[in-house]
């Protein structure tokens, strides 16, 4: 039996001859990258002790998720991160306007096909669409890198995505990632890899295959990987040799030497057949990115923002497309009143092609805002937070209650020229309503100019809102067994549970303090939380507890506020390690979820492996000696004082 990708890829990172899905590796990554969350990694990474970085060439740092500066507090964050890139002798370091850091390393040929790259960002699974191993993690892993050069990985297993055909006209990339989020789910990748092949994968522009493995983050995929080849090597050659002005042959095959292809023979999870060539303009719908359904079924859904950007959507190609909407039969079409369009190149080289093409003056004579380069309003920092009750339409990756910065507001996830077509009419809608029926714009608007509709909401109860209102204790335990760890009260929730609604992005960086944490806990999901809850409560969710991003906020804010535990039917891989590395225990129980009643008290005998509630006691898998360990030493950087002390 052969190997898949990820297989050969972390036996390479973990200098091993191979390895095998299940397996635990301690990988050294190639690249660890971070962004304006270096300034808190480097406050951790000094926790442990050491004052050096043990490798700073393999760091890559970047500004852009909150730039220029929105407030004080941001650019404080700002000048700590510069202070530690020079500091450490950090070469790789990209000022605030170059970009968004998927975008820019790519640009910068800093990851390459075959390689290992860690990020203390969930979409660094982008960095598939190079042939390269990419996997979000958390800060205290970030830190424990810095420091050790290297981090425990399990290799994952892998499903196969095999794609035939191609594209229709106006169908683009963003509706096949839209398309697979619908047909895997939330949760499907959940430590697992996917692999994308087939003869229809060379039928997709570089650029658009950016866009897969970005989104199969949403999936809960560890990594994403797209089969690399000429085009792609000639690609990355081309901007290679005018950075180091070697000779693009060399460029080539030194790039393409690197590579790494699974073997025909290789085992996978399970396989799927896409055909390009059946698919149509889709839209998520809030408040998941697996809520997809085609553009034709919300058309009468009325929008007050568009935002063209992010690392999903907002290369070259991506504004060509936007500006290919609005720019019809010689006059351009303006976008609708009432409406906004908000762009954002996701790097400043993109900009100066656009600027070049023509592109940012089609916006600008449409009535459209240019933003700086970088991640603009896509987690709710600034540059286009929404008002309570607007809808905006976006490019991006994720459109979770209050992601954008409001939670009382809707996201719809689109392709760019989706989101070019709904500026235009100020509703969702078709390119080819525009386009192809000659659609001029502003007062254009006969059909859904009044409408409210709105849009199936997601069918997951705990996506959004609490399953019930926790109360007092309904039932309490008789005497505990000798070897019971923890008890407390419980609060429950559904399935899908986001980092988003556990801890909003818009305070990522502007509360450090962990008593500010707790006091926004679970904010945009149960308002109540925060002010109720007790030391020693027990938080209990269902499937895919903490998805999105890797903000170990999500789970520090919650052990500031006393839980100690949570059970979920299952969690989402980066927020199990980020929960393991801050010291608070993940119990992986369906059968007790199923059973336990919201307020009623439990207990946790982890000698046993057992939830013990009302209705019984209920086995859950065991954690590692090595992971029970970083559990009770009060997580990864408490153990490695202890390690080095």
């Amino acid at each position: 039996m052969g190997y898949t990708f990820v297989e050969k890829a972390l036996a390479r990172a973990a200098g091993l001859d191979h390895a095998v899905a299940g397996q635990l590796v301690d990988a050294s990554p190639d690249v660890a990258l971070s962004h304006d969350n270096t300034a808190a990694i480097a406050r951790i990474f000094r926790g442990t002790g050491r004052e050096h970085v043990l490798h700073p060439e393999r760091l890559a740092i970047t500004l852009d998720h909150a730039v220029p500066a929105p407030t004080t507090q941001h650019a404080a964050n700002h000048a700590e991160v510069r202070q530690f890139v020079a500091e450490q002798g950090v070469r790789h370091f990209f000022e605030a306007g170059r970009g968004i850091c998927h975008q820019v390393l790519s640009e910068e040929v800093i990851v390459r096909p075959g390689q290992t790259i860690l990020g203390s960002d969930s979409h660094t699974t982008h960095f598939g669409w190079l042939g390269a191993f990419g996997a979000g993690i958390g800060r205290s892993e970030m830190a424990a890198v810095w420091a050790t050069g290297q981090l425990w990985l399990r290799v994952p297993e892998t499903l196969r995505i095999d794609l035939t055909g191609s594209l229709s006209p106006w169908v683009t990339a963003k509706d096949l990632g839209l398309y697979v989020l619908q047909m895997l789910g939330q949760d499907a990748g959940i430590y697992q890899a996917i692999e994308f092949g087939g003869p229809g994968l060379r039928s997709l522009s570089i650029e658009s295959r950016m866009v897969l493995p970005n989104l199969m983050a949403e999936a809960g995929a560890k990594s994403a990987y797209l089969t690399p080849d000429a085009d792609l090597f000639a690609w990355l050659a081309a901007r290679l040799a005018q950075r180091t002005g070697r000779s693009r042959a060399s460029c080539h095959n030194e790039i393409a030497g690197g590579a790494l292809y699974p073997d025909v023979d290789a085992r996978y999870s399970a396989r799927f057949t896409v055909d390009l060539g059946a698919l149509e303009p889709l839209v998520a719908c809030p408040h998941s990115p697996d809520n997809v359904t085609p553009v034709s079924a919300v058309s009468q859904v009325r929008i007050q923002q568009a935002f063209l950007g992010t690392c999903t959507n907002g290369r070259l190609e991506d504004l060509a497309a936007a500006a290919s909407v609005l720019q019809g039969g010689g006059e351009v079409r303006r976008v609708a009143p009432g409406a906004r369009l908000l762009v954002i190149p996701a790097s400043s080289q993109v900009l100066q092609e656009a600027l070049a093409a023509g592109y940012i003056q089609t916006f600008i004579n449409a009535g459209a805002m240019v933003g700086i380069p970088g991640c603009g309003p896509c987690m709710g920092n600034h540059m286009g937070i929404p008002a309570p009750g607007e809808t905006t339409i976006s490019t991006g990756n994720r459109n979770f209650r209050g992601r954008m910065g409001t939670a009382e507001s809707d996201v719809y996830l689109a392709s760019p020229a989706v989101v070019a077509a709904s500026a235009v009419l100020g509703r969702i809608a078709d390119p080819r309503e525009v386009v192809e029926r000659g659609w001029r714009g502003a007062g254009n608007m006969e059909r859904g100019a009044g409408s409210k509709e709105k849009a199936p909401q997601s069918d997951s109860p705990g996506a959004s809102q609490p399953s019930s209102v926790v109360g007092s204790p309904s039932s309490v335990l008789g005497p505990p067994p000798s070897t019971l760890a923890f008890s407390g009260r419980v609060w429950k929730y559904g399935d899908n549970v986001n980092t988003d609604v556990i801890f909003p992005g818009k305070y990522t960086y502007t509360l450090r303090e962990p008593a500010e944490w707790a006091q926004h806990a679970l904010e945009d999901l149960d308002p109540g939380f925060a002010g109720s809850v007790q030391r020693g409560d027990i938080v209990v969710g269902g499937r895919n507890w903490g998805c999105g991003s890797s903000r170990e906020q999500a789970v520090g804010c919650l052990k500031a506020a006393g839980v100690q535990v949570i059970v979920a039917a299952s969690f989402a891989r980066i927020y199990f390690r980020n929960a393991v590395n801050s010291g608070v225990l993940p119990v992986v129980c369906p059968e007790a979820v199923a059973a336990i009643q919201p307020g009623e008290v439990i207990g946790i005998d982890l000698d046993n492996c057992l939830v013990h509630c009302a209705a019984g006691a209920f086995p859950f898998p065991s954690l590692s000696p090595s992971l029970r360990a970083i559990v009770a030493a009060g997580g990864l950087i408490p153990m490695l004082r202890l390690v080095t002390g």
